[in-house]
């Protein structure tokens, strides 16, 4: 039976920091498709600077990932269900 009432949020088990490492992923290729650019363009300087910004996105990126799996011993990328999520399904869906 259904409740239809809100539910109060809960955490489906993703880590904030996880999200940090998916926006420096997306600023990584950003970065890297603007060091391509500037590089067949033929300004040395502003590729450069794109190719550090890439490699440096990438790396915080990789670093916040290898953090939440070895020390933390948190899956990265697929949410870990919490006991409060996995009851309210319960409760919800197979009463």
């Amino acid at each position: 039976m259904t409740t239809h009432l809100p539910h109060r949020h809960e955490s489906h088990g993703n880590h904030p920091m996880s999200f940090v490492a998916f926006a420096l992923i997306l600023t990584g290729f950003a970065t890297a498709g603007l060091w391509l650019v500037h590089m067949a363009s033929g300004s040395g300087g502003h590729a450069a600077l794109y190719g550090v910004a890439a490699a440096i996105a990438f790396g915080g990126a990789a670093t916040i990932f290898v953090t939440l799996t070895r020390r933390i011993h948190h899956s990265p990328l697929l949410p870990d269900n919490t006991d409060a999520e996995t009851d309210r399904y319960l409760h919800e869906y197979r009463d």
